[in-house]
């Protein structure tokens, strides 16, 4: 490459970026997040956008910067909604999702090939996790290697690049019982754009449909042989609808379809509350010949006529139960007893305990009235524990972790939903249905005899792993997290999985489809899985099945509920076959490139001569991935073993990598328990594995390459140790670009330090032959040139923590380009990345103040001698006004400002922190303002909340007393503060603070006017 210089150095499309980065978050259909859960995987706008970008060069004037980053990005453009809300989109570019295929991506993947002198650039991912970064490269032409210790991930690795690269524009006839399928082939047809007289005409060439001769010319569709051939993602749809009719079979009589007496109309009249079950073909199919076989044609063709009908179960809901400690009755541990609570639609489950008190009988209520009282409806279950319904007694948490620890935390069924010509319908289960685990339990043994290293028996991690509450209560074992017939259900789809590898022999499938094939089918599995568990909830708004993973921990829930495999619902086999095929079809596009997915460590040798890295490394104990993607590791063993000598060998341990003590290496992350507890052990292991990782990385890349790495944790000691790491390796910090990638109501950023925004550090390769830095110089240069990017990151609206991690990047280049950098004034000392980046905080806090202050977007010089008190002040009440904030952020906030988060809420009264939130606290919740005895040096922001108190007490005297005092009168700086508050307040605040300024406006008296005043009013 020519310049030496990239494009991501200069200039990056960030606005553009976050928004489509944003909008992907609402992406299913092909995405790669539907192909099987990963945790915190990257949008892939941010992925597409830091890749183009890290591979061109600088254009080198501003002008054509701007044209590069438009053509990537495309141009913002705002509506306002009829609420009032404006929306942001973007317009052109290449990141949004569906614009991955557009003409410019040519354009690109050729600029990229001419950068690289006409050749492919090798990029690699050591921590590749989910694959969207390397999907990308790939995409962009690149010569892609992602590489994963966890075995998980290499095997979703495989299924997102390997196998849509190795079979990209591979197409072959469909199996005979795909073909003969009318369903399947309308469906093929369809998108294979026929028009429905077509396909009808093509069904009925095929005997698949009943109708009329066809013409001559309709003829010429009745061979099987005219259907076109399909691509990959068909035949992984085929042999997955083979491994549900097997599998249909097996466990239709363990989810058994009752029927209801009553019209076919809309909305349907029932005639009876009596249920029938519905009868089966000998292929699991239902039979309504038995119960409708007495009525003629005529009788069920009016749907006014009542007849019986089918109500296929969606879900059966659940809670653990356990025994009184007082009275002995059966408690169940019901944490609500909304059923659903949809608009108008309101059902409830009651409960009443029995005359022997032996326990409760459950209820259906419909109707339920609104204003109904709390206590009817939110269940058994509080923070402090479980209240029996028969004797009141309260079970406190220790006693129901000491009832699972001694096994007698067990379930019981409460309700079943059932799909009806309405809608979803509530009834209780009926005796069998109840009796469906008994049945399920006798059927374990002999189903898992059949299936590699049988019931899934392996250990789950210890109750003070990270992320992980469910061990607490008992839970020891994988299988623990499942019912028995939801074992039955997994272990059944993973037996008729497993027999696809020889079925397609028959047909003549060659080893790559197989393998690839099968690998998806077992995809399916893991993700039928992921809401098969006894962790997942029923959602009563939106009346549907939540999944396990709805976070990356496993905490214990009291009631769950359990989908049928077979219904068609959220959470079915089906689905997770349709998700999966559909991201297939997507990848099969994104094949330009080659592919080498490695499963190894990090901190072991890397490829070499590589032009670009760019990865997203796990931060710290933010995630236990491991852990908890052993969930799909127990089953994915089950479910690939001898498909090839290679899946045997990555999947030969039970689990997945954790850390080998005797290797000192393993996963990295930051889990005490496994050092015994040790907290410094844990974290000096996981930095210490970062550091060696970055070195492999400066190995890895040639001398012009580039490293790329996600940041995405608020934590300042997290943030100074990737960034000492990545020094100490080799590497120069040059810039960074805060990209928005998190939606705000994601769960885990409203209670962690996990940022709103993604921030990637671009780095490049130090000179053998650089020299120490003295810290006066390094200061002084990182002073001079970081008002221009903060201003840029200003216009570009980015705001809060992002903002001030945002600009570490670019600061960090004059620090980081020596090896060391001294201290010119202390002989012998050197300046630590620590000390340099409070000083680099203070500039951006000093920045940001001054916007604020200035109250029109531009400087204010008098932001470097306001006190940390009121910057901080200032800073938290811009970006988040008096409501609720993340705690990170003000803790981010008062590190920045030199301050501790304990001395903001005790020692200055200014913050109350509770968990994961901090608010400011308001004027008159304050007590230091209302000392009399005031400190003269008080920070300024609570000499203004001295005065409001004053005011508000209608002390005249005392309040122009305290003005004389002070000298406030001739306080630019004050003066300013008051005004920027009045900016950020409003209602009442506002005026009692308008008021004062207006007082400042007059001629404030002297205090001997003052009295003389107050004399003549007396």
């Amino acid at each position: 490459m020519e310049n030496d210089r990239r494009l991501i150095e200069a200039a990056f499309p960030i606005k553009q970026t976050s928004i489509d980065s944003v909008h992907e978050k609402n992406v299913r259909h092909g995405h790669i997040s539907t192909l099987h859960i990963w945790p915190a995987r990257r949008p892939l706008a941010a992925a597409r956008s830091a890749l183009i970008a890290t591979l061109l060069p600088d254009p080198g004037t501003e002008s054509e910067r701007r044209k590069l980053v438009k053509k990537i990005g495309g141009e913002v453009k705002t509506e306002t909604t009829k609420s009032g809300k404006v929306k942001e989109s973007t317009e052109g570019g290449v990141l949004h999702w569906k614009r991955e295929d557009n003409p410019e991506m040519d354009e690109f993947r050729e600029r990229i090939r001419e950068a690289f002198d006409g050749q492919a650039p090798k990029v690699l991912d050591p921590f590749a996790g989910g694959g969207a970064i390397p999907l990308e490269a790939m995409r962009l032409g690149c010569d892609t290697t992602a590489i994963d210790l966890n075995p998980v991930a290499w095997f979703i690795l495989k299924c997102t690049l390997e196998y849509p690269q190795k079979l990209a524009g591979k197409e072959r006839t469909l199996p005979d019982f795909a073909l003969e399928d009318a369903d399947f082939v309308d469906q093929y047809l369809k998108k294979q754009g026929l028009t429905p007289a077509k396909r009808r005409d093509t069904l009925r060439g095929l005997g698949l449909t009943e109708g009329d001769a066809l013409s001559t010319q309709q003829v010429m569709f009745s061979d099987m042989n005219q259907i076109p051939d399909a691509d990959l993602s068909w035949h992984v749809r085929a042999w997955g609808k083979w491994v549900l009719d097997e599998a249909r079979k097996d466990l239709a009589e363990f989810y058994p379809t009752y029927a209801h007496f009553e019209t076919a109309e809309k909305p349907a009249e029932r005639k009876s509350d009596e249920l029938k079950r519905v009868p089966t073909h000998n292929d699991g199919t239902l039979d309504m010949e038995p119960l409708n076989g007495e009525y003629g044609d005529d009788y069920l063709d009016d749907d006014t006529n009542p007849r019986w009908v089918a109500k296929p179960t969606v879900a059966y809901l659940w809670a653990r139960k356990v025994s009184c400690k007082s009275c002995r009755a059966t408690l169940p541990l019901l944490k609500t007893q909304w059923l659903c609570r949809d608009g108008d639609k309101r059902i409830r489950l009651t409960i009443e305990p029995k005359e022997d008190g032996s326990g409760v009988t459950f209820g259906i209520e419909r109707d339920v009235p609104k204003g109904i009282g709390q206590d009817l409806t939110s269940g058994t279950m509080s923070r402090s524990g479980a209240t029996c319904p028969c004797c009141g007694t309260t079970m406190t948490m220790a006693d129901l972790r000491a009832e699972g620890k001694a096994g007698d935390l067990e379930q019981m069924m409460t309700s079943v939903v059932i799909d009806g010509p309405n809608g979803k319908e509530y009834r209780l289960p009926t005796d069998e249905e109840r009796a469906s685990t008994d049945r399920a339990e006798a059927e374990l043994e002999n189903l898992f005899d059949e299936i590699p290293f049988g019931v899934p028996t392996e250990p789950m991690p210890g109750e003070n792993a990270l992320g992980m509450r469910i061990p607490k209560y008992g839970f020891k074992e994988w299988k623990d997290l499942f019912t028995s017939r939801q074992l039955v259900a997994l272990g059944t789809f993973v037996k008729h999985t497993r027999r696809v590898r020889e079925a397609m022999k028959s047909f003549d499938y060659g080893p790559a489809w197989r393998e690839g094939i099968s690998a998806y089918l077992a995809s399916s599995v893991d993700r039928f899985a992921d809401y098969n568990s006894n962790l997942c909830n029923w959602d009563n708004n939106s009346e549907y099945i939540t999944h396990t993973f709805q976070r990356f921990a496993l905490p214990i829930k009291w009631d769950f509920s359990s989908v049928n495999p077979l219904s068609g619902s959220t959470g079915a086999y089906d689905g997770a076959l349709d998700w999966i095929s559909r991201y297939v079809s997507h990848a099969l596009q994104a094949t330009n490139g080659e592919v080498t997915v490695q499963q190894q460590s990090a901190t072991s040798q890397l490829p070499s001569d590589l032009d670009a890295i760019v990865t997203d490394p796990p931060y710290y104990d933010a995630i236990p991935y491991s852990d908890s993607m052993d969930f799909f590791h127990v089953w994915l063993r089950r479910s690939l073993h001898g498909l090839s000598e290679e899946f045997d060998n990555v999947f030969s341990e039970p689990l997945s990598p954790k850390w080998d003590h005797g290797k000192e290496d393993g996963e990295l992350i930051d889990d005490a328990s496994r050092f015994n507890g040790d907290q410094e052990r844990s974290k000096q292991a996981y930095e210490d594995g970062m550091a060696e990782a970055f070195e492999r990385c400066y190995e890895a890349l040639n001398d012009d390459g580039r490293l790329c790495i996600v940041f995405a944790n608020k934590s300042p000691d997290a943030w100074e140790t990737l960034v000492s790491a990545v020094i100490r390796a080799g590497f120069v910090v040059d810039a960074s670009w805060p990209i928005e990638t998190e939606m705000i109501n994601r769960t885990r950023a409203q209670s962690s330090a996990a940022l709103s925004s993604s921030i990637w550090i671009v780095c490049r390769k130090r000179s053998e032959t650089a020299r120490p830095g003295w810290d006066n110089q390094v200061l002084q240069e990182m002073r001079e040139t970081l008002p221009d990017r903060l201003r840029q990151f200003w216009d570009a609206g980015i705001r809060g923590p992002d903002f001030v991690w945002s600009a570490t990047g670019p600061a960090m280049e004059a620090y980081s380009k020596h090896p060391v950098v001294k201290k010119a004034d202390e002989p012998g000392e050197t300046m630590e990345v620590s000390e340099f980046l409070d000083h680099v905080r203070r500039e951006v806090v000093d920045f940001a103040v001054g916007r604020v202050l200035s109250r029109n977007g531009h400087a204010d010089d008098d932001a470097e001698s306001l006190d940390k008190v009121t910057a901080y002040y200032l800073l938290h009440r811009s970006d988040y006004g008096l409501a609720e904030a993340p705690a990170g952020a003000c803790i981010l906030y008062s590190i920045s400002c030199g301050l501790s988060d304990d001395a903001l809420d005790d020692q200055y009264d200014l913050v109350d922190i509770s968990g994961s939130t901090a608010q400011l606290k308001a004027w008159d919740e304050r007590s230091r303002p209302q000392e009399d005895s005031l400190d003269p040096t008080a920070p300024l922001i609570d000499q203004v909340h001295r005065l409001m108190y004053l005011w508000k007490q209608g002390d005249k005297a005392s309040v122009d007393a305290f003005i004389e005092e002070r000298g406030l009168s001739d306080h630019d700086l004050f003066q300013k503060v008051l005004q920027a508050i009045i900016e950020l307040s409003e209602n009442a605040e506002r005026s009692l603070l308008e008021s004062i300024s207006n007082h400042f406006g007059g001629q404030v008296p002297t205090r001997q006017q003052s009295a003389e005043q107050s004399e003549l009013f007396d």
